[in-house]
This record gives structure tokens, sequence and C-alpha cells, in this order.
């Protein structure tokens, strides 16, 4: 094995560089029972957060989007404050609240088709 990587245990294929620059402490997933994935944008600033979105929108040429980058880059920043966001609208809000509270209201027929696949694919 490589002398720069180390092996998590679970396949030698997962690894975990040991370079002082990722600045990631040693996560040992045998016994992380209670693994919890960190939000990638929650450590960062919100100037740093705006900043990333405009420099997206600009890399992408979505700049006609970047209001609703900015929004849903604060939304999934801390997504138990989405009603305090800026500039979200109340139609937004109501959207968000119904996939809080509703999670699975979903079209009947996106059920069926979920269903019908996976009887075809037990069948199969």
């Amino acid at each position: 094995m490589d002398g720069d990587k180390q092996s998590f245990g679970l396949t030698s294929r997962i690894y975990r560089s040991r370079s002082t620059e990722d600045g990631l402490a040693h996560v040992d997933l045998n016994r992380n029972v209670d693994a919890l994935i960190e939000n990638p944008l929650g450590h960062l600033t919100p100037e740093q957060l705006l900043r990333d979105v405009r420099d997206f929108a600009r890399s992408k040429n979505l700049e006609s989007h970047l209001d609703l980058f900015k929004k849903g880059a604060q939304i999934a920043k801390d997504p138990r404050f989405y009603e305090a966001v800026r500039g979200i609208t109340e139609d937004e809000k109501k959207a968000l609240r119904d996939e809080e509270y509703h999670r699975f209201r979903q079209p009947i027929a996106l059920y069926v088709t979920i269903i019908t696949c996976s009887v075809g694919a037990a069948v199969q």
C-alpha cells in the first residue's frame, strides 16, 4: 500500500490522505456508528458563501440566475432557518415547509411507477 495513504479497513479502495493540508481529523469508520456527514457549507462565512456562489455562477455562465443560487446556498448552509433568508418569497417558503413537513407527498403516478418497476425487477 502507498506510504502516503491509509486504508480505513472497510475496503482497499477507501483512503484518507495523511497530508496536513486537508485539515481532516482521522475518522475510524469501523467504530463511528453515529456517523453524521458534516455540511460542507457549514464552515463558510456568509461573505465566503456568497463569493463562492458568484464565482460558480460566473464560471458556468449562469449569472442570470444568481439571486436564486444565493437563496439556495443560504438555505443549504443551514436549512433549519430557511424562513429567515432574505429575499425568499412566500411561495418558496411554502414549498420548503411542504418539503419539511410532508416529505413523501408525491404524485400517485410516481408511486405507481416505482412499485411497477420494483415488481418488474423482482420478477425478472
